[in-house]
């Protein structure tokens, strides 16, 4: 019965927070076409699809940034902090109501992987948020993978660590795209947001119905 009320009041927060939050999207640059996706499929050509609405991209916008704090909490969760510590951490900053109950839901749930986890948090906000269901999500949590690997990426180069360490990070996937994501944060010198939302919007762009004139 907690778990439901803690998740029944993060739906709620959801809905009723995110009018407040505003990203500044990058729009521009074209994606480069997936060739497979992270988790190993075979490549092959796909012909790009207009999967997404104006409307479905925007919000599934709003949740890449509170994916991005679901990752942060699940990767300290791991790390031992307790949910104490992460409300206290939250606690002052922008959006107080929704990161907490985002800390809450991450405490109330069971998970080994902060990636793994993040992922199955944008698939469930993109859901009650977006209204994109678990058939039409697959290419958005890729584009969202690409954000997080770029997020990895820019802590690499932050770092001074040469791109070929980033590389080895991710040679578990078996694809070339987390390469190319990589070479195109350690080319950048824009902020790990910026680039972060650079590399979503180019993802989505060749997935998202063109904006009416």
């Amino acid at each position: 019965m907690l778990e439901k009320d803690i998740r029944l009041r993060v739906i709620f927060h959801w809905t009723s927070e995110f009018k407040e939050i505003k990203l500044n999207i990058r729009s521009g640059l074209i994606a480069l076409l997936m060739i497979a996706f992270l988790t190993g499929c075979a490549a092959k050509p796909v012909a790009p699809e207009k999967l997404y609405t104006q409307q479905e991209y925007k919000q599934m916008t709003y949740c890449v940034g509170m994916s991005d704090t679901s990752r942060y909490v699940a990767s300290r969760k791991l790390d031992g902090k307790s949910r104490e510590e992460m409300r206290e951490f939250f606690a002052n900053k922008e959006y107080t109501k929704l990161n907490l109950a985002t800390v809450d839901k991450v405490y109330a749930e069971s998970f080994t992987s902060a990636w793994d986890y993040t992922i199955s948090f944008f698939k469930e906000c993109a859901d009650n948020l977006a209204k994109v269901p678990v058939d039409r999500i697959n290419m958005g949590s890729y584009c969202l993978q690409n954000s997080m690997i770029a997020d990895v990426a820019h802590s690499f180069m932050s770092a001074d660590a040469p791109r070929e360490k980033a590389y080895t990070y991710f040679s578990k996937f078996k694809s070339k795209a987390p390469n190319l994501i990589i070479d195109k944060v350690y080319a950048s010198s824009k902020s790990r947001q910026e680039i972060k939302l650079e590399v979503w919007s180019a993802c989505m762009s060749v997935l998202t119905e063109s904006a009416a004139p």
